[in-house]
């Protein structure tokens, strides 16, 4: 995310007020990537204490042990964060997160879901007792669920494109 900071978590004795503030921020953004930064930078501040490094902590003057930083981590951070920080001391089953797709400019951000229980599929209609129509929520393109393997393959029209459907109007719409 900023290079600045993720130098300073690597080199810096002091973790400034601006990188503290930056990686608690980053808690209020959904986004799969700034998850993943503020990982990256705790994990890289909780190896160099493991190799001896002194850290203190530039808005509370405390002198980092590895066990205070994890206190710290825990007490500030989610319970993904810190089940990923520190991996080796967590349980042997981490905690799973769960993400859902919202469009963005040029694509697709996967952005933290409340729980695993998010629908992905919204069903269309029966072709079959075997086969269904269902159109990926976030997408809105049409798959062939097999019920039976409870499996999912994209509807191709003759024209080989892919198709959305079209509640309005009750058709499939090539893309």
């Amino acid at each position: 995310m900023n290079e600045e900071l993720f130098n300073e978590a690597a080199k810096s004795n002091v973790l400034s007020r601006k990188l503290i503030d930056q990686l608690q921020e980053s808690m209020n953004y959904s986004s799969i990537s700034f998850i993943n930064w503020t990982i990256e930078v705790l994990t890289l501040v909780r190896n160099r204490l493991e190799r001896g490094d002194r850290i203190s902590d530039e808005v509370s003057g405390e002198v980092y042990t590895v066990s205070s930083f994890q206190n710290f981590v825990k007490n500030n951070f989610s319970s993904y964060i810190t089940s990923q920080v520190f991996k080796e001391t967590t349980s042997s089953h981490p905690e799973k997160i769960y993400y859902f797709l919202t469009p963005c400019d040029g694509g697709y951000s996967l952005v933290t879901a409340d729980s695993g229980n998010n629908k992905t599929y919204e069903w269309i209609s029966s072709l079959s007792k075997r086969f269904s129509l269902v159109q990926m929520i976030a997408t809105g393109i049409v798959y062939v669920k097999d019920n039976r393997t409870n499996t999912y393959q994209p509807f191709i029209s003759a024209n080989g494109k892919y198709c959305r459907y079209d509640k309005t109007k009750g058709i499939l719409v090539e893309v």
